[in-house]
């Protein structure tokens, strides 16, 4: 989130122990370091506010939304701090305050608070500031959740097009929300056409964040716009690049997780394109001459692969480790496996 800060020590190791699957100990990380900067720094005060937005991120991630919701409002209470980072942070609360809301479906308490996000952003940053301008994005991300397209799509193109004018790094942030509600307007328009023009650090950020949204946004748009980041991706960078890669195995993972809803063809497709360009500069050349992809019924992977010629034990081998390694590479991106 751009408007978040860098997690702190008692954040970065609550969210590794979630990672491995002990919610309790990660909880118990972060208010061990509530109650210490209590202890120091005494109540009200800005590392109290901050520790509780910790506890806050680490409910958001274990599902306890109204927990969650109730810690970020009361890191958002009390005076305004006076130090600018302090200040920074606490917009930084609204907004995942604004998260919660929307996780447990008060799109409407949620779409206040954005509204409030932004008012704070400018008097924060100053009105014209790309900053200010880019706060806007997740209200526009809130009135596409809430099912209010048009203003959704008004909100993200009014801030996309003004941080593209002011030739801000910022408008990768408005890229992915932006995509989404053309695809829910039903616009034909292509939502990357512009990142064109774009140096490939930018395009990685705004790629990286459509990606990103593809487990929480509606099925049907997220296929459209995986179609048109796909379509972008192969103009520019071409097969086998990395970003074209994590593309494809957005579309299997998106696919995989539709389960009857899904389109096998697109699923298969993309599969293919991936372990096929991954495992055919891996294998002895022109041994590997075509690839069948199929699906159990569980949803795993079969690969059937036809060959030029009969291989050796060595190339057999080969053969059998590039396309094991294809798989592998294709669950590890972008996210998690479907």
């Amino acid at each position: 989130m751009v408007f978040a800060e860098q997690p702190s020590d008692a954040l970065r190791r609550a969210l590794e122990l979630l990672a491995e699957g002990k919610g309790d100990e990660a909880e118990a990380v972060v208010k061990r370091a509530a109650l210490s900067a209590k202890a120091k720094h005494g109540s009200g005060s800005p590392p109290l506010a901050a520790a509780y937005a910790d506890i806050a991120r680490v409910h958001l991630r274990t599902g306890e939304h109204a927990k969650a919701a109730a810690e970020f409002q009361h890191a958002c209470k009390g005076p305004l701090p006076p130090d600018p980072a302090d200040r920074r942070a606490r917009l930084g609360f609204m907004f995942g305050f604004a998260d919660a809301l929307q996780a447990m479906g008060k799109f409407e308490d949620a779409e206040k608070v954005l509204h409030q996000c932004v008012a704070y952003a400018r008097n924060l940053f100053g009105g014209s500031a790309p900053q200010s301008v880019a706060a806007s994005v997740p209200l526009a991300d809130g009135l596409l959740r809430a099912g209010k397209t048009g203003e959704a799509l008004q909100t993200a193109q009014h801030a996309y097009d003004v941080l593209w004018q002011l030739g801000d790094p910022l408008v990768a942030f408005a890229v992915p929300v932006r995509a989404e509600a053309l695809k829910a307007a039903g616009k034909p328009d292509n939502p990357f056409a512009d990142l064109a023009e774009l140096p490939d650090e930018l395009v990685a950020k705004a790629v990286a964040g459509v990606l990103a949204r593809c487990e929480r946004g509606h099925p049907a748009h997220v296929r459209a716009v995986l179609a048109d980041l796909l379509r972008f991706a192969d103009g520019r960078y071409g097969d086998g690049h990395p970003v074209t890669t994590d593309v494809l195995a957005a579309v299997a993972h998106h696919e995989a997780r539709q389960g009857d809803a899904a389109d096998a063809t697109v699923r298969r497709t993309a599969v293919r394109r991936a372990v096929w360009s991954y495992a055919v500069r891996r294998v002895p050349g022109g041994l590997l001459a075509n690839l069948e992809v199929g699906f159990d019924p569980g949803g795993g992977i079969h690969l059937v692969p036809h060959v030029s010629r009969e291989p050796d034990v060595r190339e057999a081998e080969q053969l059998d480790a590039a396309l094991t390694a294809a798989l592998d590479d294709l669950y590890a991106r972008p996210a998690a496996a479907p």
